[in-house]
């Protein structure tokens, strides 16, 4: 399931109303997941995904993989799988995330 990108139920603050949403797994911890959020809207270059990142699967279309922002969530919730990138993309994509996260330097 890491660097796999599923569609995912994600709620907001009340816990009553969700949208579904791609989400990137970047670690697994036990029945749980570290997700990236990815949007469509590309307002920076800086981290996108393209088809030629896929090694299984197809995305619809290009897409900005939101770093830092990160959510934890249950293997229930990621319920379509979609695709799965390349080792060179995800280590791209840990390694900033790390970097925002001041994990490195």
């Amino acid at each position: 399931m890491v660097g796999d990108i599923y569609l995912a139920k994600i709620y907001f603050t009340n816990l009553r109303e969700y949208k579904i949403r791609p989400v990137l797994v970047i670690k697994q911890l036990g029945r749980d997941y570290i997700c990236l959020q990815l949007t469509s809207q590309l307002k920076s270059k800086k981290l996108t995904l393209s088809n030629a990142d896929v090694i299984k699967g197809k995305l619809n279309k290009e897409s900005l993989v939101v770093v830092p922002k990160n959510f934890t969530l249950h293997e229930s919730i990621l319920f379509k799988y979609i695709a799965t990138i390349n080792k060179d993309k995800f280590n791209e994509i840990t390694i900033e995330f790390c970097k925002q996260l001041d994990c490195i330097k």
